[in-house]
């Protein structure tokens, strides 16, 4: 399915999740070489910055009212800053597998938030879709024995599932005001919303600082400008774009698919997946077919 004016929403998320996938990998070179207070902070601030020039081109523009500013903030501080730190602290508190299921369970927030506050129906085949999508997850997990747990699994669940929560609200209200407006600025909006939440990060770089940074490596610089860039301006714009047009719970489907790329950028990189792996990335895939089919498009009857 694509847009009135042509553009598929198809290709843009699939470039957002591919960047998304990408991301745990760049992510995992550069805090050997700094700390992730530092990457959240640069991926929000920087990504704002990198922003501006780009409204100019898309006709965009920054909120021009108080109220605009109050839902950048709301929204900047679910999608910024508690994701961003829930991502980090989350992985080291609880190890990356945990993590990688538990902040894969937005979807499931993302639909009761919509059911509850949108009204959009979840159909049968949607409902199915989502549940085996997040098997798939667990499956994809469960067959990378590689990964190393964290000491504090108990603290890293809740932080995981907070993170998971304020991620699918700010689907929620980014879609709230896409369907309420259909003028509605995404790229105003998405910019705000950066520079809001980057704000409210400093605290935490603040806190937890940024020692033993190694700013004069080129390795560094270069995996930040592909978190700023790909991981965070591509794909939270493209994210957007499509919750404008999509229903969330098909939308959020799609994140379904980001430990599978990660699991496949490590494959190419000689690091091969075991059969399980494999196995789960199948289910993943079918998940987010019986999600996104035009079936499920049907509400049920009541």
């Amino acid at each position: 399915m694509s847009n009135e004016r042509g553009i598929s929403v198809e290709v843009v998320l699939g470039v957002s999740v591919v960047f998304a996938g990408l991301a745990y990998p760049v992510t995992g070179t550069a805090l050997d070489l700094t700390s992730p207070a530092l990457i959240a902070v640069a991926r929000a601030l920087v990504g704002g910055l990198i922003m501006l020039p780009v409204l100019r081109v898309v006709g965009g523009a920054l909120p021009r009212d108080i109220r605009g500013w109050a839902w950048a903030t709301v929204i900047g501080v679910c999608n910024i800053t508690i994701t961003l730190i829930a991502i980090s602290e989350g992985t080291r508190l609880a190890g990356a597998a945990v993590a990688s299921v538990l902040l894969n369970s937005a979807p499931f927030f993302a639909a009761l938030l919509t059911r509850l506050f949108l009204g959009e129906r979840l159909s049968a085949l949607r409902a199915a879709g989502l549940i085996v999508g997040f098997a798939g997850i667990v499956v994809v997990v469960a067959g990378e024995p590689s990964g190393e747990g964290g000491s504090r699994v108990a603290e890293g669940v809740v932080v995981c599932l907070v993170g998971a929560f304020a991620w699918a609200a700010a689907g929620l209200g980014m879609r709230y005001l896409s369907v309420r407006d259909s003028s509605f600025d995404v790229w105003g909006a998405t910019t705000a919303q950066f520079f809001c939440g980057g704000v409210l990060l400093l605290p935490y770089l603040a806190a937890t600082g940024a020692a033993g940074t190694d700013w004069s490596s080129a390795e560094l610089w270069a995996a930040l400008a592909f978190l700023v860039v790909a991981a965070q301006v591509v794909t939270y714009a493209g994210f957007y774009f499509a919750l404008a047009r999509w229903a969330s719970a098909r939308v959020f489907a799609w994140t379904f698919l980001v430990p599978a790329v990660a699991v496949i950028v490590e494959a190419a990189q000689g690091d091969l997946p075991s059969g399980l792996t494999v196995a789960g990335m199948v289910v993943v895939i079918a998940g987010v077919a019986m999600v996104t089919h035009p079936r499920a498009e049907v509400a049920p009857a009541r």
